[in-house]
C-alpha cells in the first residue's frame, strides 16, 4: 500500500469498483463498513428503495442490480479524486434494460472511515458531488 493517505483512499474505492465489475459481493464487502449506506440514484428509482444499509444491504443491491438491469449495468469510473476524507469518482453508467441503451455521466461520492467505505451517494453534476464531499 502507498503511504499517501489520499492514494490509500482511492485504492480502496478502486478495489470496490473492480469487485462490482466482477459481480463479486464477497470481495466488495471486504472494503465496506458494516454500517455502510449506499444511495444509488438509478437503481433506487427503479426499485423504490432509496438506501441500502449494511452488508446485507450491499448483498440486496447486487441482487437488485441483476434483476432491475437484466445483468447489463456497467459502471465506468474515469477519474478518482480524494477530497477531505472522501473519494469523488467521475464516470459513466451504461445499461440495456429491455434492449434499449441507457447511458449517462455520473459522479459518485464515497466517504471512508478507517479504510472502509461508509457511504456512497450518486450525483448527476460535478458541483453537487464536490459540495457533498467537502461538507463532511
Amino acid at each position: 500500500m502507498t503511504t499517501d493517505p489520499r492514494q490509500a483512499l482511492v485504492a480502496t474505492v478502486r478495489a470496490a469498483y473492480q469487485a462490482f465489475a466482477r459481480g463479486d459481493v464477497g470481495a466488495a464487502l471486504e472494503h465496506v463498513s458494516p454500517q455502510v449506506e449506499l444511495r444509488p440514484e438509478g437503481t433506487s428509482s427503479a426499485t423504490g428503495r432509496s438506501v441500502y444499509r449494511g452488508h446485507q444491504g450491499i448483498r440486496d443491491y447486487f441482487d437488485d442490480v441483476a434483476r432491475v438491469w437484466d445483468g447489463t449495468l456497467e459502471v465506468e469510473p474515469v477519474d478518482y479524486r480524494a477530497v477531505a476524507g472522501s473519494v469523488v469518482v467521475f464516470g459513466r453508467v451504461r445499461a440495456r434494460p429491455r434492449g434499449e441503451l441507457f447511458e449517462t455521466e455520473v459522479v459518485w461520492v464515497w466517504k471512508l472511515r478507517e479504510d472502509k467505505l461508509i457511504s456512497c451517494q450518486v450525483f448527476s453534476t460535478r458541483r453537487a458531488a464536490l459540495a457533498a464531499a467537502r461538507a463532511s
